[in-house]
């Protein structure tokens, strides 16, 4: 039971470090990032309008995606035995 006990503080004790960590690497990329925006305004803005078009791509295509699987009378999935006897 101590054992138990012991073992949750250390993986608590580690949860800690890790979130330290990650809030610090996350507060240096977005100095880094900032500093490149002011630098390179115009790039930045093109990668920016890129990325919305590249989420709105992939939203549409998820959508398209949704309302097929869900569509009623959906055509059923064909079984292909690959543990059968083969033709060729």
């Amino acid at each position: 039971m101590a054992e138990e006990q012991s073992d949750r503080e250390a993986g608590a004790d580690l949860v800690e470090e890790v979130r330290k960590i990650a809030a610090a690497v996350g507060e240096k990329a977005q100095e880094a990032v900032g500093r490149w925006r002011e630098q390179n305004p115009e790039v930045y803005g093109h990668l920016a309008a890129a990325g919305g078009e590249l989420l709105a791509a992939y939203r549409a295509a998820v959508s398209g995606h949704e309302r097929r699987w869900s569509a009623p009378g959906r055509a059923e999935a064909e079984h292909i035995d690959l543990d059968g006897p083969s033709d060729k």
